[in-house]
């Protein structure tokens, strides 16, 4: 079956792991309609499964997933375009906008990886493709506008190149994405002493049938907006009763509650508030930092606070909340990493979840997904699995593995050691473990001791950074044990390092290259950033950060 081409002006295709990419795909979507565009918006996936493949003019846009992949929505049509051979989309005019975060390695790779795939099958770009970081909101708005103004103006897609697209072989690419199920939390089971300054617990849900899961993957969660911090917004707003969010209207409480993100607010969203804002001194400082553009300056802004922080900071209580609500983002997942293996729990998932709770500006603040999961102990909450591409165990029965998470970003080597235990395997482990102090944030400090005391755990490497005057680091271990590290990297052990982005894993990768880039007597002997490359290259280094 031949696919015919579609009647829109204008298809843009997304994928989307986390819902930014969508939110920013659907605006999009709107703002062509409002221009008079005849415009159509589906995932890549679901382009491939309708057989909807020949358009007049594409728009993709896109994130990237999980070092490097494509979205769980846009995978099938990755594998499928890949597949294609010749020039299928000769002179289609297309264009991508790609959205991610500079801090991660494969910045914006599935953007770049698609551009380059309808590229190579001869599609003619109307625009270069536009990267853009975190505070996409704001860097898109003048590409869209630019591309909003060009595809009028590009021919459409001859209609005849279509029929080299057949859709019944493009349907056996099409797989099934991960279904959401609601899941039990049957235990709650605190990991850090009474009195501690950070706190962290265990959850444990009873999993429906059928649901697989493997060590290594994550679990998404459907959270709730805090019911304290819902509150604050309706007594900041008393005069509304209901908004419109996406295109739907609805209680402005059922909007808050489970609707909108109301905890991490994004640059764009600021800039929006800034120019709702009355004049005032706090309205023009952050206006400057905007416009400073310093992302390390912003980020130490934003940090501890939440969006009505930033609402009342600006002097917006009591103004119109849709013109807020306009420039707020969609209630995003919550993502945890599994620290259980189906090989002991096949009917469980365990989460290692940092409860989140803290005062600043005179309020208090908690965690969205923290807080909704530490309350539906014995209820039910709606969960998906996230696959892990590259963060797993290695096939191989006897590579060694190295284990770096300190902190809640030992949530997936917990998941590895229970499975190394069930299957019995006999491969060498290693694990650097590090929090603040060892008495009270000693994470699973049973299960450790007793992987060691059995022999599941061979090495464990502790840095509890506040028992002593120093600081002493995961990194400052890694340091200690360099010359070991490197006899085992030489047998072959695969490198995980899992928590912390923005300061852990960067300095652990830091120290990593360090150790390669020196020989036995601590000087420098190569690249290390090469050597650590080549790792990855062989996948045998993968990092699952946040």
């Amino acid at each position: 079956m031949m696919n015919s081409l579609s009647d829109a002006e204008l298809t843009i295709l997304y994928g989307s792991q986390t819902g930014n990419a969508e939110f920013l795909a659907y605006n999009i979507c709107e703002d062509a309609k409002k221009a008079g565009i005849n415009a159509e918006l589906l995932t890549l996936n679901d382009a491939l499964s309708e057989g909807n493949l020949a358009w007049q003019r594409l728009l993709v846009v896109t994130s990237t997933h999980d070092n490097g992949h494509m979205p769980e929505n846009a995978d099938a049509f990755w594998s499928w375009l890949t597949s294609l051979e010749g020039e299928t989309y000769a002179g289609l005019p297309y264009a991508v906008l790609t959205i991610g975060d500079s801090m991660y390695d494969d910045f914006c790779k599935a953007g770049q990886d698609l551009d380059d795939g309808f590229a190579q099958r001869g599609a003619i770009p109307m625009l270069s493709r536009k990267e853009c970081d975190v505070d996409f909101d704001m860097t898109a708005t003048p590409w869209v506008k630019e591309f909003l103004a060009a595809a009028p103006e590009t021919a459409p897609w001859s209609p005849e190149i279509s029929e080299q697209i057949d859709t019944e072989t493009a349907g056996e690419f099409v797989s099934q994405g991960e279904e959401w199920h609601s899941a039990h939390i049957v235990a709650l089971r605190a990991l850090t002493a009474p009195g501690s300054d950070k706190s962290a617990f265990h959850l444990t849900l009873d999993l429906p049938e059928p649901f697989e899961y493997l060590p290594g993957d994550s679990l998404d969660s459907r959270p709730l907006n805090n019911i304290v911090l819902v509150d604050e917004w309706l007594d900041a707003f008393p005069e509304a009763t209901s908004v419109s969010v996406g295109g739907e209207v609805v209680a402005v409480r059922d909007a808050l509650r489970g609707r909108l993100e109301l905890r991490i607010p994004h640059v764009g969203l600021i800039n929006a508030l800034v120019t709702l804002a009355p004049a005032s001194e706090a309205a023009a400082q952050t206006r400057r930092l905007l416009e400073a553009g310093d992302r390390q300056e912003i980020e130490a802004w934003l940090w501890g606070r939440d969006v009505l922080d930033v609402v009342e900071e600006l002097g917006l209580p009591g103004t119109d909340l849709q013109a807020i609500v306009d420039a707020m983002r969609p209630l995003q997942f919550r993502s945890y990493s599994i620290a259980s293996s189906p090989r002991k729990h096949p009917s469980q998932v365990g989460l290692t979840i940092s409860s989140v709770e803290y005062a600043a500006n005179g309020r208090s603040h908690f965690g969205t997904g923290s807080s909704h999961l530490e309350a539906l102990l014995g209820s039910r909450v709606s969960v998906r699995r996230v696959a892990a591409k590259s963060f797993r165990l290695p096939d191989a029965p006897d590579a060694p593995v190295i284990m770096i998470g300190p902190g809640v970003g030992v949530a997936p080597f917990i998941g590895f050691l229970e499975d190394i235990e069930a299957s019995g395997s006999a491969r060498d482990t290693w694990l650097f473990f590090g929090d603040q102090y060892r008495a009270s944030n000693w994470l699973y400090e049973e299960e450790m001791t007793n992987w060691l005391a059995s022999g599941v755990l061979t090495r464990l490497s502790l840095a509890f950074s506040r028992d002593q005057e120093a600081k002493h680091y995961v990194q400052h271990e890694l340091l200690a044990h360099a010359a070991e590290l490197r006899d085992w990297i030489a047998r072959g052990a695969h490198i995980y390092i899992c928590g912390d982005k923005n300061h852990m894993a960067h300095d652990v990768e830091e120290t990593l290259i360090q150790i390669l880039g020196s020989d036995a007597s601590g000087s420098g002997s190569g690249d290390g950033a090469a050597r650590l490359e080549a790792l990855r290259a062989a996948e045998k280094y993968a990092k699952d950060v946040y």
